[in-house]
C-alpha cells in the first residue's frame, strides 16, 4: 500500500515535488493534514483524478472558534470553493478527540470519522498505538469498494469465478486463467463478501481448482457510502411459489425494475437471474409477448446485456436479444458505483 502524506504548511518547492510524485507514480492513498489552503485542493483534485483515495486530518482547524475567525471574508469563500469538497471526498476523516469529532458531525460534511489521539498531546496513547490505528484506517480505506481498485486481470478472474460458480462446470470458461497475488485475492474476496457473492465465487474457485488464501473477508471492516441501502435477494423479495417458470420470470423482471429505480442493482442480483435462465426452460415467445404488454421487455433485454458483461451469460440462454443502449450504460454504472464513497 503506497501512501503519500501532504501537510498544508509544506513549503512551495516541496509542494511541487508532491504534485510531480502524483503524476509520475501511483499512490493508493493521499493523506492531507490541515485546512484552508487552496494548494491542498489542487493536490487532492489531482489525486482523485488519478484514482488515489483521500484521507483527511483537519488538525483542529474545523472547530468552531477557528472557523468563526475571519468567517465572512476568508473561511466562507474557502469553504464553498474547496474545503467542503476535500472533506466530502475523503474516505475517512481522522480527528484527535471526541470534541473534534462532534464538531465534524455537526458540520455534516462526512460521516466517516475516526478518532486517533495524538501521542504528542496526550499520554493516553503511544506513538506505536497511534501508528497501528492509522495503518488500520488505511487498510479499511483500501478494503472498501474493491471493484474500483481491482486491476483488469482481477476483474477478468472475478467474472470467470462467477461463471464457473453459476454453471458448476469449467468447460463453460473461455480464455486463459490468470494467477493472482495475495493482494488480488484480498480484493476479490472482500468484494465477494460486500456484494453477497461469496458462495458463488467460492464454488467457482473450487470448480476452477484454484487455492485461495485463507482470508476472513466477513470480519474485515470497510466503509460504505452514506445512505447505502442493502436490497434482499430476488427470491427473498418475490418468493418461490409460482404456477409456471414464465410467471416467475415476469415477477423477477418486475422486481429488477424496483431495484433499478431504487439504485440498488448488484452483480448478485444478475447472478440469480443468470442461474435461473440456465436452469429452467421457458417459452421465449410467450414470455416476450407478456413482457411487452407489461412494458418490461426493454428492461429484460438490458439485463441480458449486463449478464453478458458481468456473469458471462451467452445468447443461447437469453430469451430475448440483449440491448446495449444509454439506459443499459446507466445501469452498468449503477452496478459498478453503488459501493462508491
Amino acid at each position: 500500500m503506497r501512501v503519500l502524506q501532504y501537510h498544508t504548511d509544506t513549503p512551495q518547492e516541496q509542494r511541487a515535488e508532491v504534485m510531480q510524485q502524483l503524476q509520475d507514480l501511483h499512490y493508493d492513498i493521499l493523506h492531507i493534514h490541515g485546512c484552508w489552503q487552496y494548494q491542498a485542493w489542487q493536490v487532492a483534485r489531482m489525486a482523485v483524478k488519478r484514482g488515489t483515495r483521500l484521507v483527511f486530518s483537519p488538525m483542529g482547524q474545523l472547530e468552531p472558534w477557528v472557523v468563526e475567525h475571519g468567517y465572512w471574508k476568508e473561511k466562507l469563500p474557502k469553504k464553498l470553493l474547496y474545503q467542503r469538497w476535500i472533506v466530502n471526498k475523503a474516505y475517512a476523516v481522522i480527528v484527535q478527540g471526541k470534541m473534534e469529532e462532534e464538531c465534524l458531525l455537526r458540520l455534516g460534511w462526512n460521516p466517516r470519522i475516526v478518532i486517533i489521539r495524538n501521542p504528542q498531546l496526550t499520554n493516553t496513547t503511544t506513538p506505536q498505538e497511534a501508528a497501528r490505528l492509522l495503518d488500520d484506517v488505511y487498510r479499511k480505506v483500501m478494503d472498501s469498494n474493491q471493484l474500483e481498485v481491482m486491476n483488469e486481470q482481477t476483474v477478468y478472474m472475478l467474472r470467470q469465478f462467477i461463471k464457473a460458480g453459476i454453471t458448476s462446470d469449467r468447460r463453460w470458461i473461455e480464455g486463459d486463467l490468470i494467477s493472482m497475488t495475495q493482494e488480488d485475492w484480498r480484493k476479490l474476496l472482500c468484494f465477494a463478501h460486500q456484494e453477497h457473492l461469496t458462495d458463488v465465487i467460492k464454488h467457482g474457485i473450487n470448480i476452477l481448482r484454484f487455492e485461495a488464501p485463507d482470508i476472513d473477508a466477513a470480519n474485515i471492516p470497510y466503509f460504505l457510502p452514506q445512505g447505502y441501502e442493502e436490497m434482499p435477494s430476488i427470491e427473498q423479495s418475490i418468493g418461490s411459489s409460482f404456477v409456471s417458470e414464465k410467471q416467475r420470470l415476469i415477477a423477477t423482471f418486475r422486481q429488477f425494475k424496483k431495484i433499478w429505480q431504487r439504485r440498488c442493482l448488484t452483480i448478485a442480483h444478475l447472478a440469480e437471474l443468470d442461474k435461473e435462465l440456465r436452469s429452467y426452460p421457458v417459452d421465449e415467445g410467450l414470455l416476450c409477448e407478456e413482457l411487452q404488454e407489461r412494458k418490461l421487455l426493454k428492461l429484460a433485454a438490458r439485463l441480458m446485456q449486463l449478464m453478458a458483461d458481468f456473469t458471462g451469460l451467452t445468447e443461447g440462454f437469453m430469451p430475448m436479444q440483449p440491448l446495449n443502449d444509454r439506459t443499459t450504460k446507466q445501469m452498468r454504472k449503477q452496478i459498478e458505483n453503488h459501493l462508491k464513497i
